[in-house]
């Protein structure tokens, strides 16, 4: 056992320094919610640990997002500005307008961060997202947005379990 003890640990550090730390992956979704679970739905907590149920596949990402930048809005709190682009404003357009009345799903690295409530449906590709708890994650997560537009997205892995 004892000479198997430094042959062990110079694996383990053999294995530590093989794979060079890598920079942490952002991502940002939208996705409509659904009413009841199917293949084609997944489970997110919300802020508050609800369950709230939401389509798989999101209908804006990272990379439909031609400009982010901070706002505010009439109460003070922080906002974030969201541009996107021609093609994503198109589909934004007709999620809106599918979704009057409903929350979306604003999906912040795997995490359900906000739900915004669509009172109109959005035809100029611009939304204001708000409820952050502070003014230091709007900022965040418009840093965030504008790196992501230059960032390739590696596409999803499909696995035989759940989610």
């Amino acid at each position: 056992m004892k000479r198997s003890i430094p042959f062990l640990f110079a694996t383990l550090l053999a294995a530590c320094a093989g794979a060079p730390p890598t920079a942490p992956q952002h991502s940002f979704d939208v996705h409509a919610l659904a009413e009841r679970p199917s293949a084609s739905t997944r489970t997110l907590a919300d802020p508050q640990g609800k369950a709230v149920l939401v389509t798989t596949q999101p209908t804006l990402t990272q990379r439909d997002v031609q400009q982010a930048e901070l706002a505010s809005v009439a109460d003070g709190k922080p906002a974030v500005r969201v541009q996107f682009t021609p093609d994503a404003s198109q589909r934004l357009a007709r999620l809106t307008r599918e979704e009057q009345g409903k929350a979306l799903a604003v999906v912040i690295d795997g995490q359900l961060r906000l739900l915004p409530r669509v009172e109109r449906p959005v035809t100029d590709g611009r939304v204001t997202l708000q409820g952050f708890a502070s003014q230091a994650e709007a900022e965040t997560l418009v840093r965030q947005l504008n790196e992501l537009r230059q960032v390739p997205v590696q596409p999803e892995q499909k696995s035989g379990g759940q989610p």
